[in-house]
């Protein structure tokens, strides 16, 4: 046996040092795929899934747990889940559900819409010929007939609150400690007319209206409010009107005093990429807006940085965002998946809860920055071992551009191999010295010459600190070298290999060692 190893070491060493470099690199994609959003926030904790990419607000219990809504199996399922978030219990409604699908869910009673009826639990037909539903913490608002109406769950009756032409406005909707508050917006060719309303013990009550400007060839597709202590802050989601080509998206932001009679300023945000220096944040939505400690908050879905996937760095996750004086933003991603992160909700300011869309069934996640609570709830799942597998093996199946890279090395000693049997061949059958390290010695130069045309600006970018290091392209061209050297010299003695196999040899060893620990990176 000791016989048989130390005959096949120059195989076995290549191959050792191989599987070194691929556990090196599946070791850190796997910490690419389960790495947190940000040092002080958790990963997701997955607490439930949902056939339909909707996710219902989330609602605490007057025990202080959270209340969860799932639509799974044509029901809706609801889980009671503690501040642990360990479920207490659940409960299945027979209700038909489908990705029209809207519900209010009470402590008590549940009341959901199908996209033109609104229904209790046990399916009696509350309001018939709806347009628009609208399910809040504490009541429902709806719209049928051009007529805004206020529903109380508990009673089940129905108060007009005012007209409202959904053809013409749009309405934006928020519930907190202060009440409900309605910003009815009308589009126009160079504004926006705006109007804040509250309700108040049934009766809604204007309080404010202003015109924000829009810039000439800009359109708004929609405004999202928060409103506390005669503060009104609004963001501006508004798109470049292009009649082809890729579209361009812009958000504004205006603070405004309602008791002031100055006209608000407008700022246009910028929301810098936290995962990534230089980057910038794209495609906003699912906004979700408020105020924490006098200052305007957004969590919303963008478009950015993220090492969770192969093919690409980019991907949408969920994002926290302050906004300073002049609309300044300060951003902190807090999801990291390689799914599609979405409807994102506060639970509270320490805690956030998303939607990832996923073709075998949506997944719902939270996250917090208590990390002890949460981290010792998560753990590894068969998914993360799966993504940072596929990204290991595509990164390794991109890696062997390098031979492609590496063929200005190869190609003087094959020249001087061809040379020496071409001219001098008897000298080569004698196996002179000299030829194995003349031609070690013209691969290493042409290697050292052109180091440029392997060790590619991408690799400096892209690869691990220990291969990145100062001067860690000559280290490694070095290192491999005298591995390779000493294999060689290896088959001298086991298989008595003259100077020119063992110059292939030596070639081959050095460039697959480089292509397994650097290839990967090439085009990454």
């Amino acid at each position: 046996m000791k016989t048989w190893i130390r005959l096949n070491l120059y195989w076995m060493i290549p191959g050792v040092l191989m599987l070194l470099g691929l556990l090196l690199l599946f070791v850190q994609n796997f910490s690419k795929v389960t790495a947190q959003p940000e040092s002080d926030w958790s990963r997701g904790l997955l607490v439930g899934q949902s056939e339909v990419n909707k996710l219902p607000a989330i609602k605490e219990t007057e025990d202080g747990n959270y209340l969860f809504s799932f639509f799974q199996e044509n029901k809706l399922n609801t889980a009671t889940l503690n501040r642990e978030f360990h479920i207490e219990k659940e409960k299945d409604y027979d209700i038909p559900v489908d990705k029209w699908t809207q519900i209010y869910q009470g402590n008590d009673q549940l009341i959901y819409f199908d996209y033109e009826n609104i229904y209790d639990q046990n399916k009696t037909e509350l309001v018939a010929d709806v347009e628009e539903f609208y399910p809040l913490d504490s009541s429902i608002l709806y719209v049928k007939e051009n007529t805004l109406f206020q529903l109380n769950p508990e009673t089940k009756k129905s108060s007009e609150m005012m007209k409202i032409n959904l053809d013409k406005e749009k309405l934006s909707i928020e519930e907190n400690e202060d009440g409900i508050h309605l910003l009815l917006f009308t589009k126009g060719k160079s504004d926006v007319d705006l109007t804040l309303y509250s309700i108040q013990e049934g009766k809604i009550n204007p309080l404010y209206e202003t015109k924000i400007k829009v810039d000439p060839g800009k359109i708004v597709n929609g405004i999202s409010f928060t409103f506390e202590e005669q503060k009104l802050a609004l963001l501006l989601l508004e798109e470049l009107e292009l009649t082809q080509g890729k579209p361009e998206y812009f958000n504004y932001f205006a603070e405004i005093d309602i008791a002031s009679t100055q006209q608000p300023e407008q700022y246009e945000l910028a929301f810098q990429d936290p995962a990534i220096e230089n980057g910038k944040l794209k495609e906003i939505s699912d906004v979700a807006f408020t105020y924490r400690d006098g200052k305007p908050r957004l969590l919303f879905k963008a478009n950015g940085f993220t090492e969770t996937k192969y093919n690409e760095k980019s991907g949408f996750n969920i994002y926290e965002a302050e906004i300073g004086k002049e609309g300044i933003t300060k951003t902190e991603r807090r999801s990291n998946t390689a799914a599609i992160s979405t409807i994102p909700q506060w639970l509270n300011e320490n805690t956030v809860v998303w939607m990832d869309l996923d073709g075998d069934g949506n997944k719902v996640y939270v996250s917090s920055n208590e990390l002890s609570k949460i981290n010792k709830e998560i753990k590894s799942t068969s998914e993360d071992w799966l993504q940072a597998l596929g990204k290991t093996f595509g990164m390794i199946s991109t890696s062997f551009f390098a031979f492609a890279l590496s063929f200005i090395w190869l190609l003087w000693p094959i020249l001087f191999v061809i040379f020496m049997y071409v001219f001098f061949s008897r000298t080569v059958d004698y196996d002179r010295p000299w030829i194995f390290y003349t031609g070690i010695v013209i691969y290493l130069a042409a290697a050292v010459i052109f180091k440029d045309h392997f060790f590619v600006p991408n690799i400096l970018s892209s690869a691990p600190g220990y291969l990145t290091f100062t001067g860690s392209s000559y280290f490694y061209l070095i290192l491999f070298a005298v591995i390779a050297y000493l294999l060689a010299m290896l088959t001298k003695r086991v298989n008595e290999w003259i100077g020119a196999p063992r110059i292939i040899y030596f070639v081959g060893v050095h460039i697959i060692l480089l292509t397994i620990f650097f290839g990967p990176y090439i085009i990454y």
